[in-house]
């Protein structure tokens, strides 16, 4: 073992089972020959001048060497050794012919990790290494493999939990703490504020246009006053030669004209390139928080970085155990925090001036609350968050979230849990909310959930007892709703008093006598409505009428 020549498979295989069997007869100076060994790796080009063991083996040979770290007794230190070894010698391997088309070292280093999980999870969650793709993409790779079982079950620990928010998310969180602190007003966002929440507003292709147009007219500033000096220089040479012959003032005053012009073209072209600077300054300038800002420490290309690391460690410890989320209170709760957040909300709506690795921020967010949904039905909270992606427009397909949410209050909900929907939406009607949100809720979860309830689809159900109607729609939910109309429909926006109004068909339809009490509160409400001057409430009003009138006459 001293001289790295003389290691062959098979006397690394053998050690291998001599190490499996005794392995607290050897100490850590056996580890540290192997890493010195592993060195000699790193130089192929001495490797395969030496000669030594058939070509393409050599690769093997290293993969062996590693192998044997994972049997070895108390081996934690070597860690950073490996892992920068392991990196060290992908880099090299194309140089090995013939070439590995997979990295033989990442299956022992993942054998390695594996016992030694406490030393690895806090190797790479550093900020330094999660924001370095050279180790981010290693340890994601590794977190992926079969083989990798024993370091995923330790990364979704208690500890390593605290530990990935710590790093990850601690400043977008910090960011939504400070928010709700702060007694300042949401005002119109401006370069400064938009900045704060890592929005560069000069990355967009119109900003870059701008600047394009500032050089372009620099270039032709900078020919324009190349060609006023070359007229300035010959008409100086003709004004000396016109001197020395006879005195020609139509020579003095083209001269004095040439001038001007050269000083005229020199002073735009100064004017433009102040321009120029300026928008560059404003470009590249860093983002200092404002002594009344409530953002003290605004996000950077790092801190949106760390947080797509974090939501990638998050998905695979998901891929590999569906029961982490509901298992973690703790992400579940950053996470939607994170998906409220006024920071996501802004970066979805200026994408083009965000980096394209970071646009996939709320698709990934979507995917986690649904798959929370998922394991959760009770949490029907979660169902009124997920519709705020729907608010503005954007160039990622979430129409698997409606889809999600159709099927969800459709086929899974209970019941009981249907009921719950209802009453969240009636709070959220009585609430100060946006009624975009609100239409939403209606046209997404409550309108799904009563077609599914009523069976309007398909006629190949039975219709639902009177015990499951009184379930999902007790009397107590009908009589707050008839209250909360009377009572602020006035206020409500046309488009979703004509929603309400449709809400109101339904129920006349299909639960007439549920809302027999209810008949003057209802009449009075649509009359009201018929008086009103848009004419899209009054069309939805005459057809509720004459459901009414259908009903109760």
């Amino acid at each position: 073992l001293r001289d790295h020549t003389k290691l062959t498979l098979c006397l690394l295989r053998g050690l291998s089972r001599l190490l499996a069997l005794l392995s607290s007869w050897f100490n850590k100076t056996l580890g540290e020959k192997l890493l010195e060994h592993l060195h000699k790796f790193t130089e192929p080009d001495n490797i395969i001048a030496a000669q030594i063991w058939t070509p393409g083996d050599e690769p093997k040979v290293a993969a062996a060497i590693f192998d044997l770290f994972s049997l070895l007794p108390q081996a934690a230190q070597f860690v950073e050794a490996l892992v920068k070894t392991t990196i060290r010698l992908e880099a090299v391997l194309p140089r090995y012919r013939p070439c590995e088309l997979i990295s033989p070292f990442r299956e022992p280093l993942s054998k390695y990790l594996n016992r030694h999980c406490a030393s690895a999870s806090g190797f790479f969650l550093e900020e330094h290494r999660l924001g370095n793709p050279m180790y981010s993409d290693l340890f994601l790779d590794l977190l992926k493999r079969d083989e990798s079982a024993p370091l995923r079950k330790y990364m979704s620990g208690r500890e390593c939990t605290v530990m990935l928010l710590n790093v990850c998310f601690e400043r977008p969180l910090a960011i939504i703490r400070s928010e709700k602190n702060s007694a300042t007003p949401t005002g119109k966002t401006t370069s400064s504020s938009l900045a704060a929440y890592g929005i560069n507003q000069w990355n967009s292709p119109s900003s870059q246009r701008k600047l394009e147009v500032v050089r372009q007219e620099i270039e032709m500033k900078h020919h324009y006053l190349s060609q006023k000096i070359k007229e300035e220089t010959l008409l100086t040479k003709s004004n000396e030669i016109a001197s020395s012959a006879a005195d020609q003032p139509d020579t003095q005053v083209a001269l004095q004209a040439a001038r001007r012009a050269v000083e005229r073209a020199k002073e735009d072209l100064n004017e433009t390139r102040r321009a120029y600077t300026h928008e560059i300054s404003k470009a590249t300038f860093q983002v200092l928080p404002d002594k009344d800002s409530p953002t003290q420490r605004p996000m950077t290309t790092t801190a949106l970085e760390l947080q797509y690391q974090g939501f990638k460690i998050v998905e695979v410890l998901i891929s590999h155990d569906s029961a982490y989320l509901p298992e973690h209170n703790d992400v579940v709760r950053g996470f939607r925090w994170l998906w409220r957040s006024r920071g996501r909300h802004y970066r979805l709506l200026h994408e083009e001036e965000m980096p394209p690795r970071y646009h996939s921020e709320s698709l990934i967010l979507a995917k986690f609350l649904t798959s929370y949904s998922k394991a959760n039905p009770t949490d029907v909270d979660v169902l009124f968050d997920l519709i705020r992606i729907f608010l503005q427009p954007s160039s990622i397909d979430f129409s698997f979230v409606k889809q999600f949410l159709n099927d969800t209050v459709s086929e899974v909900l209970s019941s009981e849990q249907k009921c719950q929907v209802m009453q969240r939406f009636l709070t959220l009607l009585s609430s100060d909310g946006s009624d975009e949100t609100k239409t939403l809720s209606l046209q997404m979860l409550v309108y799904p959930m009563l077609r599914s309830t009523f069976r309007q689809t398909t006629k190949n159900y039975p219709p639902p007892t009177a015990n499951t109607l009184n379930k999902i729609l007790p009397d107590a939910t009908i009589k707050d709703l008839i209250l909360i109309l009377c009572k602020d429909g006035s206020s409500f926006h046309p488009k979703l008093t004509c929603e309400l109004l449709r809400l109101i068909n339904i129920l006349l339809e299909n639960i007439r006598n549920k809302l027999t009490e209810h008949r003057k509160d209802m009449i009075k409400y649509i009359w009201n409505i018929l008086k009103s001057d848009d004419n899209g409430t009054k069309y939805f009003g005459y057809l509720v009428v004459s459901r009414f009138v259908a009903v109760f006459e």
